[in-house]
């Protein structure tokens, strides 16, 4: 008998087939295609180009990959502006809020245009900067908020960065043109430092019929710029205040003039050009000391330079540089072989501002202390000014900055002493009065109704600014601004001394 039937007799069975592998069915396949995909994106991952953009409006551009471009406050360009940037947006918002209702105010924006990314060739700090956006900021709450220059159009305030190069400024440039209908602008304010960049970049946008309103440019190359205003004096109107300054305080004194020929900075060309001009030439050591600020080894020139200081035996200084090349200067005057014989006085331009919080501020307060060397500046703004010459300020005008006002308020910490926060102030201030005078008619405001307004901003229609009356001449330029002579102590404290302007007495600002 068979233990087993036909049917399940290993010897009657036929071949026998392994069971399919699963990698080989449809399952397999599923699982393939997944890993291709996995590894394939991890691939491009790892090969593709970084990504350019940074916000909508802003992308990474120039040789730095910052971001630069244009931004309602969404995006923060530093991490040190974006508590500054959130206020701005909140109230941008709230403007396009208020005008979504029923009878709802019009509004336009005002661009303001200022590299905010401190490189290492820029002249500003990244405090200043952020100062001068607070005092920004300060305008256009004053302007939607309170009474004093009319309430219509409400004003929106947009930022924007054209970084330090070529392509990051035409990049800028070009957002603010395409977004100029979109967003209602009319001006562009700030506008940065003094220089050949500057320049280009007012001219495109004046050309566009974009008003622009300068809140520290000071070089006399950027007057007659149809459709530019600049609530700053003018380099001459700040060297004949020095000199006016120096014959009173040192009848007499020799002058040695400081000069950096860096190509494209029209700050420091023209400072020196006109207080040449500007200062009795009999009382001028014959050669300047001439530098180059953007090779190396400056600091080794001035020590080198330091022998023909004590030959020629100046009783003054006036430096026409940037106020980041002090601390390359005073170090090594200090230490001049002559120091112990005879005090110095150093006189510089408004953008000795920038020094107070450079890097170099322990160099030159232990240079002021140890050399007999007293610094002062003309300055655009300070608030010592407002009790120094207390005629020559509007009570108005400098609200904002006292107990109670809007910039104490919301940026309690924050100091004046550099003039920058209030010259931002000025610059939005002067565009809100120009943007609301055009409006009187009713219609749509656009930027060249703004630009026609320019020339109306004078006489009745004076500006009553923070850093003084801001009457505009058909130059572009204020007439006879208020300048306060300021000094840097020893000690790191910024004081006014005088108020001069360019008559020597500035008009009166009462209100």
């Amino acid at each position: 008998m068979h233990l087993f039937s036909s049917a399940g007799n290993a010897d009657d069975a036929g071949p026998w087939d392994p069971p399919r592998p699963w990698w080989r069915g449809w399952r397999g396949v599923t699982a393939l295609v997944a890993v291709l995909a996995l590894l394939g994106g991890g691939l491009y991952a790892l090969l593709k180009p970084p990504g350019t953009g940074c916000a909508t409006g802003v992308a990474q551009r120039g040789p730095d990959h910052s971001c630069a471009g244009l931004t309602d406050g969404g995006f923060a360009f530093t991490a040190d502006l974006a508590p500054l940037s959130t206020l701005i947006r909140t109230e941008n918002q709230r403007v396009l809020d208020t005008a979504a209702k029923p009878g709802g105010a019009p509004w336009v924006s005002v661009v303001y245009l200022l590299p905010m990314v401190p490189g290492e060739d820029s002249t500003n700090t990244a405090d200043s900067i952020r100062h001068e956006l607070e005092g920004a900021y300060t305008a256009q709450w004053e302007a939607n908020h309170t009474h004093s220059q009319g309430d219509s159009p409400q004003i929106r305030l947009l930022l924007a960065n054209p970084g330090g190069s070529d392509e990051q400024r035409t990049y800028a440039l070009t957002q603010i043109e395409a977004q100029r209908t979109a967003q209602h602008i009319v001006a562009v304010a700030g506008l940065g430092t003094s220089t050949a960049a500057t320049r280009a970049s007012i001219l495109r946008l004046t050309q566009e019929n974009i008003a622009a309103f300068g809140s520290v440019i000071t070089a006399d190359d950027l007057s007659d710029i149809p459709g530019l205003v600049r609530v700053a004096p003018p380099n001459a109107d700040e060297a004949v205040a020095a000199a006016a300054f120096l014959a009173k305080a040192t009848p007499g004194a020799k002058v040695l003039l400081v000069e950096d020929r860096r190509a494209g900075d029209l700050y420091s060309s023209t400072l020196a050009d006109e207080f040449s001009k500007s200062y009795p030439a009999g009382q001028l050591i014959p050669e300047p000391m001439d530098y180059d600020s953007s090779k190396s080894d400056v600091s080794t020139y001035f020590t080198k330079q330091m022998a023909n200081v004590c030959l020629d035996q100046p009783d003054v200084v006036f430096f026409a540089g940037r106020g980041v090349d002090l601390p390359r200067f005073l170090a090594p005057l200090a230490q001049r072989n002559c120091a112990a014989q005879k005090p110095l006085t150093v006189i510089s331009g408004d953008d000795a501002s920038q020094v107070e919080q450079s890097a170099g501020i322990d160099e030159v307060k232990d240079a002021l202390r140890l050399g007999k060397i007293r610094l002062l500046y003309t300055a655009l703004a300070h608030p010592d000014a407002w009790t120094e010459s207390p005629q020559s300020y509007s009570p108005t005008a400098i609200a904002p900055f006292l107990g109670g006002g809007e910039f104490v308020t919301a940026f309690p910490h924050e100091s004046l002493a550099d003039g920058q926060a209030i010259m931002g102030h000025d610059a939005v201030l002067t565009a809100v009065t120009a943007i609301r005078a055009a409006a009187s008619g009713g219609d749509q405001v656009s930027g060249s109704d703004v630009m026609q307004m320019l020339t109306a901003l004078n006489g009745a229609g004076t500006v009553p600014g923070a850093s003084g009356l801001i009457s505009l001449d058909k130059h572009g330029n204020p007439v006879n601004k208020a300048i306060p002579i300021v000094e840097l102590t020893p000690d790191g404290q910024v004081n006014t001394v005088a108020v001069s302007s360019r008559t020597g007495t500035p008009p009166h600002g009462q209100t």
